[in-house]
Formats: structure tokens, C-alpha cells, sequence
């Protein structure tokens, strides 16, 4: 019982339950209650001077002095600060089928544990340590029996040991007596347990094991110097406590889909160590000659790992697997010579590991592998593998064409965009880039980027379906056009090239300039599309990527900026920009000035733009279009008349 405030109705409450205690013939310890509210001080400026601490412990005492009688499942206070005080239950699993209580927590063994479902203890693969108040829970089968040991170092203090659920054998004590005391007693029940006072460097153990008919089990262990016997066996703090849930029969052991992983890995070669593990499929197309790999790992409800039974895989199209128990490793179980494989080594800790291979080398294919335990299907997955590259190109469409002679990766955009496919037109995860080759012209000595940046750098992978990097045309006096390809080397070693590229080369600063507008005059709300154009010194338009060094850009209000404004920041694709306006309503002529930094100096580009609405008609043009329209009308009447009086 822990309190954090105390009041008058505190005080009422232990009050009322020492008088019906004493009222009760037969309930043992009413006097002691009494006597422990007798030390409560009696105004609230005593109480304010005492201790929480001292007031809770009090409290403790006094509510499970009242309480226990009889009864086990009272809620102390947690032990705080206990040194060598701690309560262990060994989870080490017998290889007889009975359980043990021994010395040592080494030597004991427990039947039917499964699992811990929270950390409040100091858990390891083989012990569980409470102290300070522990609330551990866990998980067991019907056949729950579970050692446990009690230390401490204190003669001043008993122990008292409780269990709801379930029952205590094997009960010794490893003790040294003081005075002939240090009485060791089990209630009739065999569900309490208690050391009096009085041992020295005890060791109080047993087993507790569950009862048939239980749904949970809860084992409790107490210290303090008022447990002097059964009857006040939890009149003490809180050392800790186990509460379990006993399992259903059919389900632990048993496989759990939710809480099982069974996943497809990232492919490997041959010469390598799978990558893993992997918590989701990965969906890469395996490269033509790579391996599958499979993780399993079996836990059935209770998040334990399954052990037992036979782990088979079967493969389908012709491709071969093997069951391994540890990660494949370079040159580890790379000879499977069957489509179905069986577990040779068991579930090491649940745990096994699929390899399979290529249904057909060199063609792109896929399998589906059936995973089972005991001949019960568990899962099926299906791996899809690419053939032999057979093509590389050039995706044009968003790749550069002007490249900058000395340019390295932070200059331009992406520059190369390219696809390397097999036959089927399958895109092939790539360890490397392409390399240039058949270089002319301007291009000669290029090469594409090997660098990490993968700002302006991504490897192709199968699922992305490109990659792309900067093309590196190295610094020297080469200008203007000049052709390359990409090549790949294929896993039977040969050369896959692309079609020719053509391209051209800028090379030194921008050295002059224009600027035009698409049209002379526009209509209120017309788009007007600015267009300037950089070149080098030999005419060949700048390099993609290129900014308008020291741009100064100005349009008369009539036209405000759309889409971005044109700033010295912008860059140009293939030497251009295009900058685009909206007319405005209001007729007339409106000024503008391009100018920016130049090699050579260039004056600003001027000129004029006007909008022109439609034609305005005054009431005088009316009335004189009207006129001639009557006159009009009367001649083709008086046409008709003479046309009738000469018949």
C-alpha cells in the first residue's frame, strides 16, 4: 500500500479496520494494530513533522496487519532500497521433464516457462532477479513449475513468500540460526511460506507450481521484521512479484502468422555474406547469377521462439534451395542440388535461413518457394530474377546535351540519365556506373562520375528502373561538338554499348547574350515569354545547369512576373531560359532591360513591348454605317423595279 497523502479520512479508515479486526474472535494481530496507530501523532502540525517515508511505512504495517489474516493477496510497499535483498526463479528448462530447486541458481530447473511479457525485472536468457518492488509478468503452460530462491543478509528481518493460483513444494532453507530461532513454516495450503527472524545469510527456496484448474499465478515475496510467522506472512515490503498467465492449451508452442517473420531478403552473389535481417520483403529483382534468400524465424503467441519440428522449402521452375541455420556467408551451402530442402540442423532458436538459386542462368525467370513446419504450409514466396544484360541507353529525355568543359559534380543537373535492361527489358540493379567509351570531338578523355554524391549520383536498381550521373569532361581547350557511348561489361564478360551520343561542349565563361520576346504586342492577359540565350566565346550555348551570373532584369509594371521570377540564381537547359509575364488591362507601350555578366562586355538588351486591347467604335462610325447600309438597300430595290418593268 503505497500513500502519497495523508488526512483525517487516512487515519478513520485504519481506525475502523483495527476495531472490526478486534471484534473478530480468532483474528490474530489486533493488538499489534493498535498499537501502531497508537504511534500516529495525534495533531496535523505532529503529522506534518513526520516523515512521509516513516508515515507510509507505518501505513503499510498497520493495513497489513489487518488484511492478512488469512489472506495472501494484500498490496504492500515495494522495497526501495533492500540491499542484497533480491528473489530469483531460474528459467533455465529441464532436459528430465521434472523441475529442481537447487542452492544455486544454475543447478535449477524450470518446466513449462514460455516467456516474459513486460521488463519491470532483471531478466537474462537464464534468471530472473526482483527487487525494489518488481511487478514481472510472464506467460505458462498448464505445466507451470518454476524454482525459486530468496537471499539476504539481514537476521533482523523474516521472509514471507505468497502464491495465489498454484502451491509450494520442495520448500528448504540453506540458513545459519540465531538463538534457536529463525523458524522456517508452510501453511496447510502449501500457498505461504515464511522465515522468522533471526537467520543470518539465508536461503530460502522451493518450487511453485501451478494449479490445474488456474488461469494466472501470482508468486509474492515479502521482507520485514513483523513476519514472524504464517499468519503475518506479507507483514512486510514488497520485494517483488511474479504474476503469470497460464497458456492455453493449443496455442503456445504453436506457429502465430502475427508474430512469426518469415520475409524475402536482399539478394546476394555468391561471393558474399547475405545482408540482412530484414523486417518486410524485399522486392528487388535478384541480377541474373545472384541468390534468394529467405529469413524465418517462428514464434507462436506468446512472442517464443519454436524450436521444435521440420522446416522444408520447395521450389518451383527449376530453381534449387537449402535450409541453413546461421546467415549465409560467402561460399556457405552455395551447392543445392534438389527443389525441396529439409532443416538438417533444426530451428536453432527458431531460426532458419532459405537459399535459393536462379531458376535458369542467364534468363530471367522467377520461382515461388513453399515454406513449411511438420508439412504444414506457413508461407510461399515468390522471387523474381533478371536475365543477362543484353542493353544500356540513354534516357533522353532527361538527360543533358551541353556539357562544361573542367566541370566537375556540382556543376549542372543530373547530367547522364540511363537504363540497363536484359532481353525481357527487365531494369538490372547496378554495383557500378557505365562507363564512357568511343569518345570524339569535344568529348574525348570524358568519363561518368564516381562519386558518392547522391545528390547528382544513383546507382541504377531494378526497382527505381535508371540511374544517373554527372558526365566529367576533363579541363582543356576541346569546345563544341563531339559524340560517346555507355558501356556495361555483362556477367559473362562482355561489352554492352549504347547507341551514339551526341552532345556538345561549352567551354569558359558566358560571353554574350540575347534577349527576345515571342511577340511584339500583346492582348490584356496574353502570356509573354521572355527567352535569353548565354553563349560561350566560340558560340556554342552554355553548359546545362549554367546561372545567369549578375542578371539585372527589368519590365514596366504592365506586366507582372508568372511561374518564378528570373533572377541571377536561374539556371538555363541547353543554353536558354525562358521567363514568362502576364499582360495587364491598360493599353500602351511598356519599356524593358536585360543586361548581365559577360567575358567580353556587352551592352544591356532594351526595347519596348505594348498591349493593344480591341478596337473602340464611336456612335458617329454607327450612325454613317447605318446611313450606307440604307442607301445600299435602296439601290437593290430600285434595281429590282426596272428588272419587273421590262418583262
Amino acid at each position: 500500500m503505497v500513500v502519497k497523502h495523508l488526512n483525517t479520512i487516512d487515519f478513520r479508515l485504519i481506525y475502523g479496520t483495527a476495531r472490526a479486526c478486534h471484534k473478530q474472535d480468532g483474528i490474530r494481530g489486533s493488538k499489534d494494530l493498535r498499537a501502531e496507530i497508537g504511534k500516529f501523532p495525534n495533531s496535523t502540525n505532529e503529522r506534518k513533522k513526520m516523515s512521509i517515508k516513516t508515515i507510509r511505512k507505518r501505513i503499510a504495517v498497520v493495513a497489513v496487519s489487518a488484511l492478512t489474516a488469512g489472506v495472501f493477496s494484500v498490496s504492500s510497499a515495494p522495497l526501495a532500497n533492500a540491499a542484497n535483498l533480491t528473489a530469483t526463479i531460474s528459467l533455465i528448462p529441464s532436459i528430465t521433464g521434472a523441475a529442481s530447486a537447487s542452492t544455486t541458481d544454475a543447478d535449477s530447473r524450470q518446466v513449462g516457462w514460455v516467456a516474459a511479457t513486460n521488463s519491470a525485472a532483471t531478466l537474462t536468457a537464464d534468471l530472473m532477479t526482483l527487487d525494489g518492488g518488481d511487478a514481472q509478468t510472464g506467460v505458462c503452460l498448464s505445466t507451470c513449475s518454476l524454482p525459486w530462491k530468496f537471499d539476504r543478509t539481514s537476521d533482523t528481518a523474516g521472509y514471507g513468500v505468497v502464491v495465489t493460483g498454484g502451491t509450494f513444494s520442495s520448500i528448504a532453507d540453506s540458513i545459519t540460526l540465531t538463538n534457536g530461532s529463525g523458524v522456517l513454516t508452510v501453511n496447510g495450503s502449501r500457498n505461504a511460506v515464511t522465515l522468522a527472524p533471526g537467520a543470518t545469510d539465508s536461503s530460502l527456496r522451493g518450487l511453485v507450481t501451478a494449479s490445474s484448474s488456474a488461469t494466472t499465478m501470482t508468486v509474492s515475496f515479502y521482507q520485514g521484521s513483523s513476519i514472524t510467522d504464517i499468519d503475518n506472512v506479507s507483514n512486510g515490503a514488497l520485494v517483488g512479484s511474479l504474476t503469470i498467465t497460464i497458456a492455453a492449451t493449443g496455442v503456445a508452442g504453436a506457429f502465430s502468422a502475427s508474430k512469426s517473420s518469415i520475409y524475402t531478403q536482399i539478394p546476394y552473389a555468391v561471393t558474399e555474406t547475405a545482408s540482412g535481417l530484414l523486417g518486410y520483403d524485399d522486392t528487388t529483382r535478384i541480377n541474373n547469377g545472384q541468390r534468394g534468400s529467405i529469413y524465418v524465424s517462428l514464434k507462436d503467441a506468446y512472442s517464443t521462439a519454436i524450436t521444435t519440428g521440420t522446416i522444408t522449402a520447395t521450389a518451383t521452375n527449376g530453381s534449387l534451395v537449402s535450409i541453413l541455420d546461421t546467415i549465409p556467408a560467402a561460399g556457405m551451402a552455395f551447392g543445392p542440388s534438389s527443389a525441396f530442402a529439409s532443416d538438417a540442423n533444426g530451428l536453432t532458436g527458431g531460426d532458419a535461413y532459405i537459399t535459393v538459386t536462379q531458376p535458369v542462368a542467364g534468363v530471367a525467370g522467377s520461382t515461388t518457394v513453399t515454406i513449411a513446419r511438420n508439412g504444414e504450409t506457413l508461407a510461399t514466396k515468390t522471387l523474381n530474377w533478371s536475365g543477362e544484360i543484353t542493353k544500356v541507353e540513354l534516357i533522353a529525355a532527361s538527360s543533358n546535351t551541353i556539357f562544361k568543359n573542367g566541370g566537375g559534380d556540382a556543376d549542372g543537373a543530373l547530367g547522364i540519365v540511363y537504363k540497363v535492361s536484359d532481353a525481357a527489358g527487365n531494369a538490372v540493379t547496378m554495383t557500378a556506373h557505365p562507363t564512357i567509351t568511343g569518345q570524339t570531338g569535344a568529348f574525348v578523355g570524358a568519363s561518368l562520375s564516381g562519386t558518392s554524391n547522391v545528390a547528382v549520383r544513383n546507382l541504377q536498381t531494378s526497382s527505381v528502373g535508371y540511374g544517373n550521373g554527372t558526365l566529367i569532361v576533363p579541363a582543356s581547350s576541346l569546345q563544341g561538338a563531339g559524340t560517346f557511348k555507355l558501356r556495361v561489361v555483362n556477367g559473362a564478360g562482355a561489352n554492352v554499348d549504347s547507341a551514339e551520343i551526341k552532345g556538345t561542349v561549352a567551354n569558359g565563361a558566358t560571353n554574350s547574350f540575347t534577349a527576345s520576346w515571342d511577340k511584339a504586342s500583346y492582348a490584356p492577359g496574353d502570356l509573354a515569354t521572355l527567352t535569353i540565350t548565354i553563349k560561350d566565346a566560340y558560340g556554342n550555348l552554355m553548359e546545362d545547369g549554367k546561372a545567369l551570373t549578375g542578371l539585372v532584369l527589368s519590365v514596366a509594371s504592365g506586366f507582372t512576373s508568372v511561374g518564378g521570377l528570373c533572377e541571377a540564381t536561374t539556371k538555363v537547359t541547353t543554353g536558354v531560359k525562358k521567363c514568362v509575364y502576364a499582360a495587364g488591362n491598360t493599353d500602351g507601350s511598356y519599356s524593358f532591360s536585360v543586361d548581365m555578366d559577360t567575358a567580353t562586355d556587352q551592352a544591356a538588351a532594351v526595347g519596348a513591348l505594348k498591349i493593344a486591347g480591341p478596337a473602340v467604335v464611336s456612335n458617329a462610325d454607327v450612325l454613317k454605317s447605318i446611313v450606307a447600309l440604307i442607301a445600299s438597300i435602296n439601290k437593290q430595290i430600285q434595281a429590282l423595279q426596272k428588272l419587273i418593268l421590262k418583262k
